[in-house]
């Protein structure tokens, strides 16, 4: 019997790596400028200036704003910290646009094929339109719910975005599980009573006093949470898929 009627899924670090696309992201940005160890200089920014930024601020803002109004005065900031001379508005949209670039994990288009069979999954991404759009063909959704769209964060202090999904489906929170890889997956589900699992795929430290109630290192770790491993084993492709993301 599944242990759940719904799966609720994050998009960027979670089914995608946007680590790839580091390297573009800067050579697009500081053009003829651009070296390797300036490039990961200015990764590591954006990761405390950027992401770490905008997961603590976004539960006080009161005024829904996209991603590309929020992150342009922190881009900012780090090219006033780096010294070289680049335009924030220009730097903010490359930034997004290379998120509709991200590569799949190799554990998450056969996790959603065989998962989506069993149990409908929708996607909630913290996210502008054009980040998301171009991976949407990638994945078999039963609905997608994006930031922009939405006009909510996983994190805000409405939890609007989850309201979104629960009055969509008629469901009860403790009736679907949500996956992610950030602090906002977990805290904002956690305020409607929907359980939450942590996909920490790089031995990361949680330092949030809220917990998850699932963490794993994989997707395919899911399958027994949701209640689905019995599915999996009888799936042709489910011996050759655990040994791909185990080699890997």
């Amino acid at each position: 019997m599944h242990r759940f009627e719904l799966i609720c899924i994050d998009m960027f670090q979670t089914l995608v790596d946007v680590d790839v696309r580091r390297p573009f992201i800067w050579e697009r940005i500081l053009r003829d400028k651009y070296n390797k160890e300036l490039g990961e200089e200015c990764s590591n920014l954006v990761i405390t200036k950027v992401v770490n930024k905008f997961h603590e601020n976004v539960s006080r803002e009161q005024e829904f704003l996209n991603l590309k109004a929020i992150f342009k005065p922190y881009f900012l900031e780090i090219n006033r910290e780096i010294g070289i001379d680049f335009d924030p508005e220009e730097a903010v949209q490359v930034f997004l646009d290379e998120h509709g670039k991200a590569t799949p994990y190799k554990d998450a288009l056969e996790f959603l094929e065989i998962v989506g069979d069993s149990i409908p999954v929708c996607l909630v991404s913290d996210a502008d339109t054009v980040m998301v759009e171009p991976l949407l063909k990638l994945f078999k959704f039963d609905e997608v719910f994006i930031s922009e769209r939405v006009k909510s964060y996983k994190n805000d202090s409405q939890s609007k975005i989850f309201k979104e999904v629960l009055n969509h489906y008629g469901i009860n929170p403790k009736n679907v599980i949500h996956i992610g890889d950030a602090s906002s997956d977990i805290i904002g589900a956690n305020k409607l009573g929907i359980t939450t699992c942590w996909i920490n795929r790089y031995d990361g430290e949680w330092k949030y006093s809220i917990k998850p109630d699932y963490i794993v290192k994989s997707l395919i770790e899911v399958a027994d949470i949701v209640g689905i491993e019995q599915e999996m084993q009888a799936c042709n492709n489910f011996q050759q898929f655990r040994s791909r993301i185990s080699l890997g």
